[in-house]
């Protein structure tokens, strides 16, 4: 009896994802470092224009299932300032943000070399600001340190069977106070084990 077309290519499908199944099986939940990444985002940004944002996280490992994963993390933002002082005249001027921050992320699932996935965290964020001719004062907006939060989602992509080396692609929002941003980020990840 010959199989039809559909159910070869189903046949083909499972074959070829046994040997990542069996892969996955073998990830345990773990603490320790055991991933470093590194990122670039574009940011649109509340108050601010022309963002950017660069870091780097280290993974400490996981807890309850390899797909629950822990990091750690160095971020610094910088935009220009669009806001206007009181006379309706614009503040000429940068703020910066550089942030330290912790967060989980859950991976969803893994079809194939994608490996969706979703998360938050939390972090400090150590606000500065470069303004000329500050009529207003607007530079307290920018002074101190705030907790603030990150929500994103987004997708791994392993550029070796043994996802050693991948890249990732996520959407995110942080939520600080006078720094808010929302940030499309792009980034690699090395794997150490």
């Amino acid at each position: 009896m010959k199989l039809s077309g559909l159910a070869f290519a189903v046949v083909l499908a499972l074959a070829a994802a046994a040997p990542r199944a069996h892969a996955q099986e073998q990830e345990h939940a773990h603490l320790g470092v055991d991933r470093l990444g590194s990122f670039l985002s574009w940011a649109w940004t509340d108050h601010g224009q022309h963002g950017h944002e660069l870091g780097a996280d280290v993974d400490i490992g996981s807890i309850g299932s390899p797909k629950l994963r822990l990091s750690l993390g160095l971020n610094y933002f910088h935009a220009d300032i669009d806001r206007r002082d009181h006379l309706g005249d614009p503040v000429n001027g940068t703020f910066h943000d550089f942030s330290l921050h912790a967060e989980a992320s859950y991976e969803i699932l893994r079809v194939g070399p994608l490996g969706p996935y979703v998360g938050a965290g939390v972090g400090v964020h150590w606000r500065g600001s470069s303004i000329d001719n500050d009529v207003d004062n607007t530079a307290r907006l920018y002074k101190g340190a705030v907790i603030g939060g990150d929500f994103f989602g987004g997708t791994t992509f392993a550029l070796t069977q043994s996802r050693r080396y991948s890249l990732y692609a996520e959407a995110r929002r942080v939520e600080a106070e006078n720094v808010s941003r929302s940030l499309a980020r792009v980034g690699i990840i090395v794997k150490f084990r």
